[in-house]
């Protein structure tokens, strides 16, 4: 093998690297040395290191470039870094499976640019199938009022439905009610809402469970179509620096997105671990908390694996369905909880002693106590503990109950591009708040001082999966232009380790993983990811325009930047 030895051996490693690498490793040579980085291992016994060994899909040594070669044999591959950054592989800890194709209509910023968005998509298909999309916010329209007038404009005679970015709201037009048969007479379906005019005609919008009235009328999508969606999605997330996705859809037991992930497993074609929740039902029985139960053990410790259920406590702040303690600064409002105390409870104890993770869509101040007080009632209920249940989202929580989360050992499942403040936050979700409570929505810091475990995730496709635009949002809380100047409610912003941190060792421990990945350790899988720029000491202002070289998962390349083609696996 020929040893290239291309970067100053000037980098100062701390002592305890020194003293903490292994390199005699038991067994035969290394498969691969990764030679001549800035590996951050997360590991705080040996923060540092130059070099590292993979075999199979472990990594077998980790320390100095010239320890770390030394093990190599004639059938060794020496992967040069060329000084470049190394950090674990990130673990998205709330992430979702876009299955249909529809418009993209994210950061489109004016209805008109929505309008002609929806025509160029329509020539796309067919001419009597449904024109959707996905990614509009309250302030693309006037007053930030969405209405069916402007989708009537384009499409008088063929049914539209939008689906706006946080996926809790759409907005239909005339012909697509029509044919849903949505008229003034229709009644608000249980955790749904219709929203009206000052005549009580239907505006078009429609809120949570209304959706559904409309939804329904669009032909599924097939088996093939959800497995090239997820082949695809694959792709994207590798490019990103993603090694593993925790899917919070919730209907992961059976169906047509289970089949899609069974069958990736079959075909050898899973290039990111997947942990997929199954449902929180209301009345679940004691056969189907059994059944995954034994879906979570059928599928222990490989790619694709189960054993958490995803339930549904509140909507959203810009549709004003998260539920509140107090009312919207913007109307009489508090929202729309999803469920009462009593039930609650009585499901989540029913879960929590069938030996399940339980994750909580909470967003309100309302929501999140009700899914805390949950936790600690099933708690006290069966005796348990160590189940780390999770609530997800947590954007606006009452400050008393930060310390909840550590005493009671529940995950903070937050979503770092949430505080990225873009228009739609500073003119729908910001008003709709209120200063008190704005002042301290989506504040990742408070979670930290806190004590509390906090896993990252992005809720895509609600945002990008890109990790680095999130560490760059939660690092600045600005966007990408800089403003606002110094970010929004800076006192929040945490630093570029916690982000990383966050999105790593504390997403693995969110899914019991931690003895397997989320930092780089010898006997630990081979996730890592090799970055374009050293991001804990370049300006952080331009953290999200750091790209991934490469992605590593099981010590086999998921993704190699051709820009960077020097460094790559053969």
């Amino acid at each position: 093998m020929t040893k290239a030895w291309s970067v100053s051996q000037s980098l100062l490693i701390a002592g305890a690297l020194l003293t903490g690498c292994n390199a005699q490793p038991s067994g035969p040579p290394p498969d691969r040395v990764f030679i001549n980085g800035r590996i951050w291992t997360g590991d705080a016994r040996m923060p540092e290191a130059q070099a590292m060994a993979t075999r199979g899909d472990r990594i077998v040594a980790i320390g100095l470039n010239q320890n770390i070669g030394a093990l190599a044999g004639d059938a060794t591959e020496e992967i040069d870094l060329g000084g470049r950054r190394v950090v674990p592989g990130f673990n998205d800890a709330h992430w979702h499976l876009p299955t249909r194709r529809t418009a993209d209509l994210i950061d489109a910023v004016h209805f008109r640019e929505i309008q002609r968005r929806l025509r160029e998509f329509a020539a796309t298909l067919g001419p009597d199938e449904w024109v959707t999309g996905r990614g509009w916010g309250p302030s693309d329209f006037p007053d930030n009022q969405a209405h069916r007038r402007y989708l009537d404009e384009v499409f008088p005679d063929r049914p539209v439905l939008l689906t706006d970015r946080d996926g809790h709201q759409t907005l239909a037009n005339s012909r697509a009610l029509a044919l849903a048969k949505v008229t003034r007479a229709t009644r608000d379906p249980a955790n749904g809402r219709i929203d009206r005019d000052a005549a009580g005609e239907p505006t078009g919008l429609l809120k949570e469970s209304a959706s559904s009235l409309v939804h329904r009328l669009i032909p599924p999508v097939n088996a093939d179509q959800v497995y090239r969606a997820l082949l695809a999605e694959m792709d994207k997330a590798a490019a990103f620096g993603l090694t593993s996705l925790q899917v919070a859809s919730g209907s992961g037991a059976s169906g047509i997105e289970y089949e899609a992930y069974q069958r990736a497993l079959r075909e050898g074609a899973l290039k990111v671990r997947f942990r997929v929740a199954v449902p929180f039902g209301r009345d679940a029985t004691a056969a189907q908390l059994a059944e995954f139960v034994a879906l979570r053990d059928r599928h222990r410790g490989g790619l694709l694996t189960y054993g958490v259920a995803k339930g549904m406590l509140d909507g959203t702040v810009d549709a004003h369905t998260a539920a509140m303690l107090e009312p919207y600064a913007t109307s009489t409002d508090t929202g729309l909880p999803m469920w009462v105390q009593g039930d609650l409870n009585r499901v989540v104890a029913a879960y929590d002693k069938a030996g399940l993770q339980v994750q909580l869509h909470a967003i309100g101040d309302r929501a999140i106590r009700m899914a805390l007080d949950a936790f600690e009632q099933a708690a006290k209920d069966n005796g348990t503990t160590g189940r780390r249940h999770r609530v997800e989202h947590i954007e606006v929580p009452a400050l008393a109950d930060l310390p909840r989360f550590k005493a009671l050992g529940v995950i903070a499942s937050t979503q770092a591009m949430f505080a990225s403040p873009d228009a739609i936050t500073l003119t729908s979700y910001v008003p709709a708040l209120g200063p008190g409570r704005a002042s301290h929505s989506n504040a990742f810091k408070l979670f930290d001082d806190a004590g509390a475990v906090q896993a990252f995730g992005s809720d895509y496709p609600v945002f990008t999966m890109e990790v680095m635009r999130g560490v760059h949002a939660a690092v600045t809380r600005e966007v990408p232009d800089g403003t606002p100047a110094g970010g929004w409610y800076p006192q929040h912003r945490i630093s570029v380790a916690a982000a990383v941190q966050h999105f790593t060792k504390d997403a693995a421990f969110a899914s019991f993983n931690e003895a397997d990945k989320g930092t780089l350790e010898v006997g630990k899988l081979a996730d890592f990811v090799v970055l374009s720029d050293d991001i804990f000491t370049m300006p952080p202002a331009r953290l999200h325009g750091v790209k991934v070289v490469l992605t590593v998962m099981g010590g086999r390349q998921t993704f190699r930047n051709p820009v960077y083609a020097a460094t790559a696996l053969r």
